[in-house]
């Protein structure tokens, strides 16, 4: 995967003179199925040695004949037949000079065109797109960073990180495992909080439509920076270690950091679910964020109810069948949307 990553020049010429070989072939070939911009690239790269071709066609003519054409019409006397031969010779040794220089500039700047348009700073961007009710993980970045997706998420990234940043934006929440790379951080764009780590693993959720953006620290340490203009009085950023939250509201560009409280921040992720003596409301408000689900209470006295309980990779129609035995209550609803609700008998 290496070798087709950095892709070697001379392989790809070689691919489009039909002159590589049965391995660089299938490198190739494995190297234009990754992307539709390596596809691109092999497109701009034939156009290009198209034009050259072209023009090495066009300068393929019969002189001779030309010559031959020129003498006749001219006639020069037989007292001038040596000296239109000397002439003649003077000449073509230009043309061919000036031709050598003209080759040779052609093929510089095709050179210098192809090199610079390898090296160029990132025209292409990838995105990843998770669909609503749907969560993506283990998807690798370009540096070998892991990123998981929540639902409605969206992530931004170059092909190639260039320079001495890794750079992506955010849009929804995501779980990231970064990559260690102590001369090139990696920095996330979450709305106006500009988040920066070395290598580490930490949550950051974004969602547009959110008063706040939230970033919690699983491992390492990261940096969170309001990027809109407040007073100086303003925390301006805030560095988070393990079990820290930083969190920015929008509406007054605040940021601050807390211990992090809540234990299934990454249960969407992870379906690895912890109450302990937690308000019934506040379980069916986890549970519709895991499972992409919607959960009613009705009833007098159920948001007050304090529930304790480990669920580790289980379906929220277990969980929630779970819950109704612990308290006898009433489940009812499909896949989509559950109602619990006291028993008649019982209210």
């Amino acid at each position: 995967m290496e070798n087709i990553e950095n892709l070697d020049p001379g392989k790809m010429a070689r691919y489009l003179a039909g002159e590589a070989t049965k391995r660089e072939q299938l490198e190739m070939e494995a190297w234009l199925e990754r992307s539709d911009e390596n596809r691109e690239e092999l497109e701009q790269a034939r156009k290009m040695l198209g034009k050259v071709d072209t023009y090495f066609q066009l300068k393929r003519f019969d002189a001779n004949k030309a010559w031959k054409m020129v003498n006749a019409q001219t006639t020069p006397s037989q007292g001038k037949t040596v000296q239109l031969k000397k002439e003649r010779k003077e000449v073509w040794t230009a043309l061919y000079k000036y031709a050598a220089v003209l080759v040779v500039a052609l093929l510089l700047g095709a050179v210098g065109y192809y090199i610079g348009f390898r090296n160029q700073e990132p025209a292409y961007f990838s995105e990843i797109i998770s669909a609503d009710k749907q969560v993506l993980t283990g998807y690798v970045l370009p540096d070998g960073s892991v990123v998981a997706l929540n639902s409605n998420s969206k992530l931004t990234f170059p092909r190639k990180f260039r320079g001495g940043v890794r750079e992506v934006t955010i849009e929804g929440e995501a779980f990231f495992e970064v990559k260690p790379n102590p001369g090139k951080p990696f920095v996330i764009h979450a709305g106006n909080a500009l988040v920066k780590v070395l290598g580490t693993s930490f949550n950051v959720c974004a969602y547009p439509e959110d008063e706040t953006v939230e970033v919690i620290v699983k491992t390492g340490k990261v940096q969170v920076t309001n990027n809109q203009e407040i007073e100086p009085a303003e925390v301006k950023e805030v560095y988070l270690t393990p079990g820290e939250k930083g969190t920015m509201f929008k509406q007054n560009s605040l940021l601050g950091k807390s211990v992090n409280t809540d234990p299934n921040f990454l249960s969407w992720k992870t379906h690895d679910l912890v109450f302990d003596k937690v308000a019934l409301e506040d379980v069916a408000r986890t549970l519709e964020k895991t499972y992409h689900i919607r959960v009613d209470l009705s009833g007098p006295g159920l948001n007050g109810l304090s529930y304790e309980g480990h669920f580790d990779q289980k379906p929220a129609d277990f969980v929630l069948d779970v819950i109704r035995l612990t308290f006898d209550l009433e489940l009812t609803g499909d896949a989509e949307h559950y109602t619990l609700s006291s028993r008649k008998n019982n209210q």
